[in-house]
C-alpha cells in the first residue's frame, strides 16, 4: 500500500524522541517549520524514485531504501511563502547535526529538508533526563559544599554574636536553614 504519515509517533521510540528535541531546538532559534513526512512505505518509496526517470516528473528522490521506510526520518518545510527557505532550513541543519543527527543538506545533491537518526542516537548529555537519585546525589553535594563554607565576612560579628547568646552553634554558616531551625533561632533570641 502506497502510503506516508508526517506523524512523529509513527517514528521508531528513539527516533520520536530526536525529532522532538530537534523541533524544540528549532522553535528555541525561532525557526517556524514543520514535519511534512516521517515514515513511508516501501510502495511509495518505489512510486517516488521511479518518478523522473521512468515515471514523469522531476527526481524527488536518489534511493530506493530510504531511512523513512525504516522509520528513522523525517523531513520538513518552513511555514510561509517560501517553503524550502534555504536559510532557514541550513540554520535547522545546523541544529540537528549538533544533536547528532544526519542531515540531508549533507549530501551530494543535498537534501536539506531531510534528517534522519542512526540506532544508536543519543540525546547530548546536556538533554537527558535526570533521575530522582541522581538529583539527590546533586542536592546532597551541593548541600555539603555550602555546610562547609566560612562565614562571610559582613556577617562575622552578628554570627559570633548569635553562636555566644546560644542562638546558634556555630557551625555550617552558610548552610540553608529549615523552618523549624529558623523558629528554634527566633525564640532562643527573645530568651
Amino acid at each position: 500500500m502506497d502510503s506516508q504519515t508526517k506523524k512523529i509517533d509513527d517514528l521508531l521510540p528513539y527516533a520520536r524522541v530526536a525529532c522532538r528535541l530537534f523541533l524544540k531546538r528549532c522553535r528555541e532559534e525561532g525557526l517556524n517549520i514543520f514535519i511534512t513526512e516521517t515514515y513511508r512505505s516501501q510502495e511509495r518509496q518505489n512510486r517516488l524514485y521511479e518518478q523522473g526517470r521512468t515515471k514523469p516528473g522531476p527526481i524527488v528522490t536518489w534511493t530506493k531504501t530510504s531511512r523513512h521506510t525504516k522509520r528513522t526520518a523525517w523531513d520538513i518545510a518552513c511555514k510561509g511563502s517560501d517553503p524550502y527557505n534555504i536559510r532557514i532550513l541550513n540554520r535547522a541543519g545546523e541544529i540537528g547535526k549538533a544533536l547528532g543527527l544526519i542531515w540531508g543538506g549533507d549530501w551530494t545533491p543535498p537534501d536539506r529538508p531531510h534528517f534522519e537518526v542512526k540506532k544508536n542516537w543519543k540525546a547530548p548529555k546536556e538533554d537527558e533526563e535526570m533521575t530522582q537519585e541522581q538529583f539527590n546525589r546533586m542536592m546532597d553535594s551541593y548541600l555539603e559544599e555550602r555546610g562547609r563554607l566560612p562565614v562571610s565576612g559582613w556577617a562575622r560579628e552578628e554570627f559570633e554574636k548569635a553562636e555566644n547568646e546560644g542562638i546558634i552553634d556555630g557551625t555550617m554558616p552558610q548552610a540553608f536553614a529549615t523552618r523549624e531551625q529558623v523558629a528554634a533561632m527566633i525564640i532562643r533570641s527573645k530568651e
